[in-house]
Parts: C-alpha cells; sequence; structure tokens
C-alpha cells in the first residue's frame, strides 16, 4: 500500500488553491455558528442553565490542546484524508484504513443529517415568508443537489460560496450581540456562570454531550492539505484561527443570549418551545425584519456545513481509491484537479438517501437528524482520540525539532480528555437521541460495521 503522505500517479490534487481563510471558512460553516446558537443553545440552557457558557468554552480549551499535536502532525504528513493519514503513520496502515471508513461513514451520515435539517427549515421558511408549500423531502433533495454542483466545481469556488454564507450568518450573531450590550439587559451584566462554586459536575457531564458535539469539522484543515499554499504553515494557523473563532463567538454570544433573558428568567423562558428562545430574543432586540433574515440565514448556515460536509467526504473516498482500499477510479480527479468522481459517488449516495427518508414517514427533526448526526459525534472523537495516540507514537519513532509539549505532553492530555467526553456522550447519549441503550447500538452500528470492514481491507491491502 503506499505511504499515506505520497501522492500516487492515479491522481493529484490542485496545489496552491486554497488559502489559510479558505481553511478557516471550511471549518467554521462546517460547525455553522448561526445554527448552534439558535438550535443547540436552547437545549444547553435547558442542561446546564447558567453554566451553558463554559460548556462551549471548556469544549474549545480542550480541542485547542488536541490542535498541538494535529497541528504538530500536520507538517510531516499531508493528506486528503487526514485522519486516516495520521493513524496510519502512527498506529499502522491496519488500524488506519479502519478509521478511515469510520471517518467517511462519520462524515457522510453528519452531511445526510444537516441536508435533512437544512430541508426541514427551508420548507418552513418558504411557507412563512412567500406562502410556497414544500415538503422537506423535496427541498432537501434539492439543496443537496446545489451543494453537488458547487462541490464539483473548483475547491476555491466552494470557498468563496462558503465566506459569503459565513458572512451572513456571523453578521447577524454581531449585530445581535451588539444590540443585546448597547440596549441593555433585564437584570444586568453578570459573570456568575462561569464561578466554579455553582458548578454542578453531573450537570456538567450532560452538558458537554451538546457543546463538544458543535465543533465537529475541526478535521477539514487538514483533509485540504494538499490543496493548500505553504501547508506547513497554513494549516496549523487555519486550525488555531478556527478554534479560537469558534470558541470565543460560542461562549461570548451564549453568555449575551443568557443576559438578554436574565439568568433569573432562564428557567421560565424555557418553559415553552426552547426552539423559539434564540428567534424571540432576536424579534425584542433586532425587530421583525431581522428575525425574518435570520430564519433565511439559518438555511444558508445549514447549507454551508453540508458543503463543507460534502467535501471532506469526497476527499476521503478520493484518498481511500488512490490508496487502492476502495476503487482506484475514485483515486483520479478531473480537469480541474479536483476529486470529481468522488464528488459525483458521494452526491449519488447523499441525494439517493435523503430521497429515501423523503418518501418515508420518518420526522426530519427527531429521527433522521439524530439518527444520522450522533454516529458523527462517537465517530469524530473516536477518531480524534486514534488521533492522539498516534501523534505521540509517530515523534517517538522519528526525530523531529517539535517540543516535548507538542510532541507527547499536549497529546496525551488530549488523549485523556477526549476519552472522557467520549465516555460522557456514550453514557448521556439518550439526552442527544430520545432512545434507549439498544436502540443507541442500533443507530451506531455503521460506524463498527466501517471500522471492522476498514481492518479487513487494511490488512488484505497489506499481504
Amino acid at each position: 500500500m503506499p505511504q499515506t503522505d505520497q501522492l500516487p500517479a492515479t491522481g493529484e490534487l490542485r496545489s496552491d488553491a486554497v488559502s489559510a481563510r479558505h481553511l478557516v471558512f471550511f471549518v467554521v460553516s462546517a460547525a455553522a455558528p448561526l445554527t448552534v446558537m439558535a438550535g443547540f443553545a436552547p437545549l444547553a440552557f435547558l442542561v446546564g442553565g447558567q453554566t451553558a457558557p463554559v460548556g462551549y468554552l471548556a469544549a474549545g480549551l480542550v480541542y485547542a490542546l488536541f490542535a498541538v499535536g494535529f497541528c504538530a502532525m500536520s507538517r510531516h504528513v499531508r493528506n486528503a484524508g487526514a485522519f486516516y493519514a495520521y493513524v496510519s503513520r502512527g498506529l499502522g496502515a491496519t488500524v488506519g484504513a479502519g478509521s478511515a471508513l469510520v471517518a467517511y461513514v462519520a462524515y457522510t451520515l453528519g452531511e445526510i443529517g444537516f441536508c435533512a435539517a437544512a430541508g426541514l427549515f427551508a420548507s418552513v421558511t418558504l411557507d412563512d415568508l412567500a406562502g410556497i408549500h414544500l415538503s422537506w423531502g423535496v427541498c432537501a433533495v434539492v439543496l443537496g443537489v446545489i451543494v453537488s454542483v458547487v462541490a464539483y466545481c473548483r475547491v476555491d469556488v466552494g470557498a468563496r460560496v462558503l465566506a459569503l454564507l459565513l458572512a451572513g450568518e456571523l453578521g447577524l450573531l454581531v449585530a445581535l450581540s451588539v444590540a443585546v450590550l448597547a440596549k441593555g439587559t433585564p437584570e444586568g451584566l453578570t459573570l456568575a456562570g462561569f464561578g466554579p462554586s455553582g458548578w454542578d459536575a453531573s450537570v456538567l457531564g450532560s452538558l458537554f454531550v451538546i457543546t463538544f458535539v458543535v465543533y465537529i469539522g475541526f478535521e477539514q484543515t487538514a483533509v485540504y492539505a494538499e490543496e493548500a499554499r505553504d501547508p506547513r504553515r497554513t494549516v496549523p494557523r487555519a486550525t488555531y484561527i478556527a478554534v479560537a473563532l469558534l470558541a470565543v463567538t460560542y461562549t461570548f454570544v451564549s453568555w449575551v443570549l443568557l443576559m438578554a433573558i436574565g439568568p433569573g428568567a432562564l428557567g421560565a423562558a424555557l418553559t415553552g418551545d426552547p426552539s423559539q428562545l434564540v428567534f424571540a430574543v432576536n424579534q425584542t432586540y433586532l425587530g421583525a425584519f431581522m428575525t425574518d433574515v435570520m430564519q433565511v440565514l439559518i438555511v444558508t448556515s445549514f447549507v454551508a456545513g453540508v458543503l463543507a460536509l460534502h467535501n471532506a467526504g469526497a476527499r476521503y473516498l478520493f484518498a481511500l481509491g488512490r490508496d487502492r482500499l476502495l476503487p482506484a477510479a475514485l483515486g483520479t480527479t478531473g480537469a480541474n484537479s479536483s476529486p470529481s468522481r468522488a464528488v459525483l459517488v458521494q452526491s449519488v449516495i447523499v441525494v439517493v438517501a435523503l430521497a429515501g427518508f423523503g418518501l418515508s414517514d420518518l420526522d426530519p427533526y427527531t429521527q433522521v437528524v439524530i439518527w444520522t448526526n450522533t454516529p458523527t459525534l462517537v465517530g469524530v472523537l473516536l477518531l480524534q482520540i486514534l488521533t492522539s495516540v498516534a501523534v505521540i507514537r509517530f515523534f517517538a519513532r522519528n526525530q523531529t525539532d517539535e517540543s516535548l509539549w507538542q510532541r507527547l505532553v499536549a497529546p496525551a492530555l488530549a488523549t485523556v480528555a477526549l476519552a472522557v467526553v467520549l465516555y460522557l456522550v456514550c453514557s448521556k447519549m439518550g439526552l442527544l437521541t430520545g432512545l434507549g441503550a439498544r436502540d443507541n447500538l442500533l443507530i451506531n452500528l455503521p460506524l463498527a460495521v466501517a471500522f471492522v470492514a476498514g481492518l479487513a481491507r487494511g490488512a488484505v491491502a497489506a499481504r
């Protein structure tokens, strides 16, 4: 099997295609900040109360710790299947093959879930604002096709689209924050929620299930390493910027929302429909027009996340095809040096899945989104743990100029922290899914099947 950081003759991605800011767009768009604040922040408040901003901050700090080893490794390995390449170089090609299929399945399920949610919000928005009645399934399929067309174009075209969409959603969050702080809050400003004396360990455990899921998309910087300008500098810089931007945005905006509601009134505000909480705050401080704008931007926020995940899934297919773990045709590039065949295959898989779900009687939000996105969180956390261990082993066997902090201390601490988070996610999974232990096991079964299949395929390829 070829070395994971080499480019075989089957295809080569266009280098010097994306800059550090493009990489930031891919990562932050996958995280969908506006969607997180409008859709997940109310749930975080419901579980964690005043400590919800602490959950976002803690997740940001853990991922900043993980980024130390991740970025150190990125200076030595360039591959479109980032986690796959890192695990292969540190833990061996067979384990790497297993992790590759887990990564592909996790990102593809995440894309299907995001697109289903985008279709649901698009259906509601069209009905509310234009009186057009389309089912969520039809909207999801149309959005899936649009994303596929954009993804088929050169990678920098997708980056420009993401930049435009991301600017809109971040601009609205900034406008809302400024309006809240300028107009004043019902109970004044307080940082009491950040005080350790008010933390409850059992509450924080459940809260972390929600706050860690919103950082998914972290790997996006390294996925584009082969297409980046000066990747030894670009990938680490973009990774740290993206993590810092997400941590600051989530922590600050969730605190502003808490202040706008009032800590003392939070319980009463959550007794109604929590999903409307942020819309109500926006209505109070920015008015009806900007609330309509928020509805539209939430749809585009989901679409941006779908595009980022589509690119990641296609590049995993490309890397797996190039290394002969999947059909070699997937590892070829088109006229624009993009993984065109992998993009087309990814598009067919996602659109067909969306059409199937759309024709079913399943609820798009409580069933389709939950059943697809929960395994994404579990898979990504598992891959991050394997990557941290792989970083330690890689630097133990290779003499480099990385410091002890970069090659051992930070990755070891990240391994422990992420393992604790994965345990909390698995033990508190019912909080996300509303399912029992057996059903939770079933929705995560594709990850186990993918890992075993990858191990078997990797073992055959190694022989």
